[in-house]
This record gives C-alpha cells, structure tokens and sequence, in this order.
C-alpha cells in the first residue's frame, strides 16, 4: 500500500509542475499585452499633444496678428482730431458698407440674383 500512495502524490506534483507551467505562460502572455496596450496609449497621448501644441501656435499668431490689427486702429483712433472727425467717420462709414455689408436706416437694398 505505501507504494501506491507515494505514485498518487508524485503524479500529483507533476500535473501541479505542468499547470505552473501553463499559468506561467498565460501571465507572460498577459503581461506582453498589457505592456503593448500602454506602449500604445502613450504614443496616443503623444500624437495628441503635438497636433494640440500646433494648434496652440496657430491660435497665438492669429492673436499676435489681431493685436497688430488692433494696434493700427488704435493708433487711427487717437490720431483723429475734432478737425479730422468728418473724415475718420467716412472711414468707419466706408469700411461698414464694403467690408461688412452694413446699411443706413431707410436704405433700399437690390440683390442681383442673375449673379452678374
């Protein structure tokens, strides 16, 4: 009877020493993966950056750009005399009409639908 008994127990330890064996490569294989998935999500993280940093740049010349255009208007503003006010406001008066398609009270507006 001892001899049957220590079989079973050796029998026993070599399944335990194969399915060890199978954990052992599951949690390699697990840790491969998880290990891609972050290696992948960082360089996610980074395309993003970048495209948002070109972004950033793109907004703070339009903004250095407008604080020129600021500056200019600025500088007509100040310069205007009380003399010059009849002329700066047919300036504001003009760039209302042309660029921004303003119109006075009253005025009749004809729209050319032939395009021509």
């Amino acid at each position: 009877m001892p001899e049957i008994i220590k079989k079973r127990i050796v029998g026993k330890s070599t399944l335990t020493k194969k399915s060890k064996k199978r954990r052992n490569w599951v949690l390699i294989i697990a840790l491969i993966g998880f290990s891609l998935y972050i290696a992948l999500m960082i360089v996610d993280q980074q395309i993003k950056i970048s495209e948002a940093r070109s972004e950033l740049s793109d907004l703070n010349k339009t903004i250095s750009l407008q604080k020129i255009k600021n500056e200019e208007l600025k500088t007509i503003a100040d310069s205007v005399d009380s003399d010059d006010l009849s002329s700066f406001s047919d300036y504001i008066e003009r760039v209302a009409r042309k660029d921004l398609d303003y119109v006075k009270n009253g005025e009749v507006v004809f729209i050319n639908i032939a395009g021509d």
